[in-house]
């Protein structure tokens, strides 16, 4: 059991390492994250922002058509993020 945690523990290690090793460094990781983080907020704003202006009358229409666009907005941010 020991014998397999350390065999477990050292192909982590290692795994960190040659990951460290790529062509992306972790501070470009933190930036695209910061980014796709500020692009979601963005969209869930957006979309409060719709709901807000929806007129009682049309209430479900137009909270739905607000949802719509909120969906392609992450959408957007998932295909930048890439």
């Amino acid at each position: 059991m020991k014998l397999a945690l350390c065999a477990a523990l050292s192909l982590l290690l290692i795994g960190t390492a040659a990951a460290g090793q790529g062509n992306v460094s972790i501070g470009k990781l933190r930036l695209a994250d910061a980014a796709s983080d500020a692009c979601f907020a963005n969209c869930a704003s957006q979309n409060d922002a719709c709901k807000r202006v929806c007129p009682t009358t049309l209430g479900a229409p137009c909270q739905s058509a607000c949802d719509s666009q909120a969906q392609t907005c992450r959408e957007g941010c998932r295909s930048s993020s890439r």
